[in-house]
């Protein structure tokens, strides 16, 4: 059952990245200005990478902390991703609070697992 969510997790990155290069293109084009395609594409490729990070994780065979520390993260891209195509509102506070709280979170647990390891110069 692994090796499908791998798989989807490649398709998923491919994507990403067709957006992310999408995103790139458009905005030379455009002289750099803000332009719906450039909020789309970039909202597009934060819900790509993290859906591809999370089908990764889930086929993976790695301990349930790591993966909920890695799920944790692709959930944040998701929600990100999302926030971009909500109208200013309630929800779209929600929703960005929800990312600050899980990236804050997500950092914070890294942090605190190599300060626990103080030997451990790489970071």
């Amino acid at each position: 059952m692994r090796k499908p969510f791998r798989q989807l997790s490649a398709l998923l990155l491919i994507a990403a990245l067709v957006a992310t290069a999408t995103l790139l293109g458009w905005d030379v084009c455009n002289h750099l200005h803000l332009t719906f395609v450039h909020q789309r594409a970039g909202a597009l490729s934060f819900m790509l990478i993290g859906a591809s990070y999370i089908c990764l994780l889930v086929g993976l065979r790695r301990p349930w902390w790591e993966k909920f520390k890695g799920l944790l993260l692709g959930v944040g891209f998701l929600f990100w991703g999302c926030e971009q195509f909500l109208q200013p509102g309630p929800l779209a506070t929600v929703m960005d609070s929800a990312v600050v709280m899980i990236f804050v979170l997500d950092l914070s647990l890294i942090i605190l697992g190599r300060l626990q390891h103080a030997d451990d110069d790489a970071v």
